[in-house]
């Protein structure tokens, strides 16, 4: 009886930790997509046509600039931001920092920066990743992605 007793007792003991470790976790408060892209600069990771339409853009479709590898986006809440071009320039007499403004729209699956609204396919702690369709010279919609990272 106390072999019983007890293995009940460690069992109920048992699935309490488990329980409570669960709820835990289940406490922990997400972020906003302001707070995701406003905790930590943005640097420009790559960019590109992605020409077989796989969602990916693979070295050979990545249309990034040595100059662009070292450009940095910084986002602030209050809807501004400051793009700093890197040591490396793309042109000779290029600002080194441009502010710009931004914001989401479109319920969130937006992000306007500098222009139009470019769709948002990843915007989590480490990666913003966002795309907007063009048409090509024929006339074809066709898919630009630009990747940023911390």
């Amino acid at each position: 009886m106390k072999t019983t007793t007890l293995k009940s007792i460690t069992i109920g003991l048992f699935l309490s930790v488990i329980l409570v470790s669960c709820s835990k976790k289940d406490n922990i408060p997400t972020k906003s997509q302001t707070e995701l892209l406003t905790q930590k600069s943005w640097k420009f990771e790559m960019y590109g046509l992605d020409e077989n339409n796989n969602g990916i853009i693979e070295e050979s479709e990545n249309g990034m600039l040595d100059c662009e590898t070292d450009d940095v986006y910084t986002f602030n809440a209050n809807g501004t931001g400051v793009y700093a071009g890197g040591a490396l320039q793309c042109s000779t007499g290029e600002p080194p920092t441009i502010d710009f403004g931004w914001t989401f729209s479109n319920n969130g699956t937006e992000l306007a920066i500098f222009a139009a609204p470019e769709k948002i396919n990843k915007l989590d702690e480490n990666i913003l990743e966002v795309y907007y369709i063009d048409q090509n010279s024929q006339g074809q919609p066709v898919k630009y992605i630009r990747r940023f990272q911390h």
